[in-house]
């Protein structure tokens, strides 16, 4: 895969840089967009002069969660099948690859995104950066490794009002939870994540491979497993009356 519908990819030096091109609908995911991406850090990770990759949305927004306007409203998908698919591959390939991956939270960050955002090594905010669950409150459960990362990262106590009430994380409450590393003001982000990017590269690259694995072996324990547990929970949640109702609500919505 050369060319992109969802995403670009541009090499800059020995930094790769991934953008999800959806700003129209805050970068949110639709399936092409998952697989866009596991082909652009597979083809990253080929190059041998590729040393760090930054993930970023274009925009305003980081990322939206997966686009609910993708589903048909009479049939809705197979969210167990879509998860296994498309967006598990992506939050494992993004963890077990040898490139440091920095993501860049320029804006919103919603759903699944947040799950993508927090496989990231290295990951920056924005100021005015939020990170928002809204899977309850269209009867579904969180995905994309949220419900390992969300947790483990900021506790229990900590991450079960934002996942059960949808209660916005601001990007210094974030950082404080140990979700995010650094918050740079909106105008210097990107500078910022550059610097971070440069370092990154200079530093030995089999060193650098060989630490992540061992931060993941510390850190990521259970993570296939919980994979595939909120494979199969989304999948009932995605069959149940209340997504349907809520499918129905999202669509009325629109036509208003």
């Amino acid at each position: 895969m050369a060319e992109y519908d969802d995403i670009s990819y541009r090499i800059d030096g020995a930094v790769a840089r991934i953008t999800v091109e959806r700003p129209e609908r805050l970068n949110a995911y639709r399936d092409q967009t998952a697989d866009e991406l596991v082909d652009a850090l597979r083809r990253a990770e080929a190059d041998a002069s590729i040393r760090v990759a930054i993930l970023t949305g274009a925009g305003r927004a980081f990322g939206a969660g997966y686009d609910l306007s993708t589903i048909d409203p009479g049939a809705p998908p197979d969210l167990d099948r879509v998860l296994d698919v498309h967006f598990n591959p992506l939050i494992r390939l993004m963890r077990a690859t040898r490139l440091p991956i920095v993501t860049k939270i320029n804006g919103p960050c919603a759903g699944a995104s947040v799950g993508v955002a927090l496989a990231g090594d290295i990951v920056v905010a924005a100021r005015s950066a939020y990170f928002y669950e809204p899977f309850v409150g269209i009867a579904l459960v969180p995905d994309a490794g949220n419900t390992l990362f969300l947790p483990r990262l900021a506790g229990r106590v900590r991450a079960a009002p934002p996942m059960l009430l949808g209660d916005r994380i601001s990007a210094e409450e974030a950082r404080d939870w140990g979700l995010v590393w650094r918050v740079f003001d909106d105008d210097t982000l990107t500078a910022e994540t550059d610097a971070i990017a440069a370092r990154l590269a200079e530093r030995p690259s089999a060193a650098i491979a060989a630490t992540k694995r061992l931060i993941a072996a510390a850190s990521d324990a259970a993570l296939d497993q919980q994979l595939d547990l909120e494979r199969d929970l989304q999948g009932e949640a995605g069959r149940s009356p209340d997504m349907k109702a809520a499918v129905a609500a999202f669509f009325a919505s629109r036509k208003r």
